[in-house]
């Protein structure tokens, strides 16, 4: 809230020519002291203009994002659909999508059962590389059609969370919750009896600056409440990235808890035939019998063979996300195996759980609940952004002010000396503050594009491949990337972890119980590395790299499958120009996309025997549905 400073902040002595005197005393006696209220206001001043590029930013990128699955539906006429009769169960949803896409990878499945007029979607991972969203009538299960990953929603919730700014965005949008709680409190202190100004309407009648100084006041009094909910949240957020993440602070929530995982007993039971898991909509049931009030609005299969069918969702607990609720089940029997549940959740969990629906106003639920409390959300987000803007234009507008009256701009050389009291990096308003902003804004755009890049392409043709080799009845390619937004970095990095791509090639995917990775060869059975997960396309490994490597350092793949037997392969762990080829600096080596990703597999959901070409033929087809 800054306030003008010739009206009401309390400082109209500042900018006020001082009275001819040669009495050093009484020049002294009326210098002003540095009050509480001056010092609340250039804190105030300091934090709202120095970052105001930024900071407008993450506010108008916030306020959008209140709507984010609104513009979706809007944008995309694959969003929306007619209630039809009753709805399907969600996991039958699943399995018919499932059944319509057979040779991809689908994973994080929204049901979309707190809407009556959306669709339902999952995450598909490409066979050639690349991230989409694909979306299912849930009266019909029918697939409406594919949209790319970044859909206006999509792209406006994940600015806002992290600028697109790969390991410190996150961190850095934090900040301004802690910079909303500091202008909140020395607005207050700065604007005296602020308490009798609730009323005082802008005067619209007035010049360019005296309104938006009223205007930016008054906001910022109705706006209060809101600015501390977002303070609060942006501050306890804070705490956690970066002080906690880089061990400044301790932390006072508690431990997370390993999701409940399918024992050894439970897998010996399993036999060693290649076992059968049971459907989406038989898993679902499971969790209905087991719990019926129970709403699932997110299904997360199994991403290898230990793993549990993670089913989330809500009981309507108070200020808790959709899916804050979680039951845990075996995916070959049925049998709820765990749960994690927010009523029985400790009260600081809550608290934590809590500040995610306060920050975005999700917490109306469904209907019209839902639209009314994002309506409030969005209204006072952009009153937020308009005060934001306002003190800087107000800021802009008396430095320009000051400058006038000391240069004349009649004259070039009056004219360069301006511009160079702005442009010098201490000049301006923001002075070398505007470097700052702009690096900042660069680095977004960079990171914008990258992830552009990323949702169609994925980590093909990038970091080291590890050509295809022949393991037991496999025949298997693996791929190295530091990680998707360091994909074209270095991915074998001595101390750090890289990510590991498999592709199975030829042979039986739903033979293999457990593929691990290792740098270096395993001493035993008991630890062959790695765990690889994930979907069809997207089987990975987040492998730890030795701090000291040999120049002879292998990459090992170990097999382990159903019948109990163990298969075991290795890669130079470097590039040879052989068998391992750096993609980042052979692109004239012509090493085709195909030769990395699967193009012959049989089986069922786990294998991979769609060429790249054939899926996006399908995408076409559905696309014009």
């Amino acid at each position: 809230m800054s306030a003008d400073v010739n009206t009401a902040s309390g400082f109209g002595e500042i900018g006020q020519e001082a009275q001819p005197t040669t009495d050093k005393s009484k020049k002294k006696s009326r210098k002003k002291k540095l009050t509480a209220h001056k010092a609340a206001y250039l804190i105030h001043s300091y934090i709202g203009l120095k970052l105001s590029l930024l900071f407008s930013v993450v506010l108008i990128t916030g306020t959008l994002a209140v709507f984010a699955e609104e513009i979706d539906w809007l944008v995309y006429s694959e969003v929306r659909v007619q209630p039809q009769g009753e709805r399907l169960s969600s996991g039958e949803v699943f399995d018919r999508m499932q059944e319509q896409l057979p040779n991809v990878g689908l994973s994080a499945f929204q049901t979309a059962n707190d809407r009556t007029h959306t669709a339902a979607h999952a995450m598909m991972t490409l066979p050639d590389g690349g991230f989409k969203k694909v979306w299912a009538d849930p009266y019909t299960g029918e697939v409406t059609g594919v949209t790319n990953f970044l859909t206006v929603g999509e792209f406006m919730s994940i600015l806002h969370k992290n600028l697109f700014m790969p390991l410190i965005g996150r961190a850095v949008v934090n900040v301004f919750g802690v910079l909303c709680l500091i202008g909140l409190i020395t607005g207050l202190i700065s604007y005296r009896k602020f308490w009798k100004q609730f009323f005082k309407l802008p005067r619209w009648n007035a010049n360019f600056r005296v309104f938006l100084g009223d205007l930016h006041k008054f906001l910022g009094l109705w706006s209060l409440w809101f600015v501390l909910i977002i303070g609060v949240t942006g501050s306890w957020w804070f705490y956690q990235n970066p002080l906690v993440n880089y061990g400044v602070v301790p932390q006072f929530l508690p431990e997370r808890t390993i999701d409940p995982a399918l024992t050894k007993h439970d897998l010996k039971a399993l036999g060693k035939g290649i076992p059968s898991p049971l459907t989406s909509k038989e898993i679902v049931e499971a969790v209905h019998k087991h719990d019926p009030e129970f709403i699932p609005h997110f299904l997360n299969p199994p991403e290898h063979n230990g793993m549990a069918y993670a089913v989330h969702g809500t009981k309507h607990d108070l200020l808790t996300m959709k899916w804050g609720s979680s039951y845990y089940v075996n995916p070959y029997t049925g049998e709820v195996i765990g749960a994690k549940l927010a009523q029985d959740a400790p009260a600081i969990s809550r608290v934590d759980w809590s500040m995610r629906p306060l920050h975005y106003g999700t917490f109306g639920y469904d209907g019209f609940w839902d639209l009314f409390v994002k309506t409030i959300w969005f209204i006072f987000g952009l009153a937020m952004s308009i005060l934001s803007i306002s003190g800087m234009i107000i800021f802009y507008q008396r430095t320009k002010s000051a400058t006038k009256k000391t240069i004349n701009s009649g004259r070039i050389r009056g004219k360069l000396k301006k511009v160079w009291l702005v442009l010098r990096p201490w000049g301006g308003p923001m002075s070398g503050f505007k470097y700052l902003n702009w690096a900042f804004l660069t680095v977004i755009c960079i990171g914008i594009s990258i992830g552009f890049k990323l949702q169609s392409e994925g980590t093909s043709g990038s970091g080291y491949q590890y050509k295809a080799q022949d393991i037991g009845p496999w025949n298997i390619s693996l791929n190295a990337t530091l990680g998707l937004l360091e994909k074209d970095l270095d991915p074998i990095q001595a101390g750090r972890s890289t990510t590991l791509n498999a592709y199975i090639h030829e042979g039986h995917a739903d033979a293999i119980k457990f593929m691990y990775v290792k740098v270096g060869k395993p001493r035993t059975k008991r630890a062959p590395g790695a765990v690889l997960h994930g979907t069809v396309g997207n089987q990975h490994a987040h492998t730890p790299i030795p701090k000291t490597l040999k120049d002879d350092a292998e990459l090992w793949l170990t097999i382990e499958s159903w019948d109990g037997e163990f298969y075991q392969t290795s890669w130079s762990l470097m590039p040879d120009g052989i068998n391992t080829v750096d993609l980042r600096a052979s692109q004239a080596d012509e090493v085709s996309v195909k030769s990395v990703n699967p193009t012959n597999q049989t089986g069922s959901s786990q294998t991979q025997n769609t060429p790249a070409h054939h899926l996006k033929t399908e995408q076409h087809t559905l696309a014009a549905k």
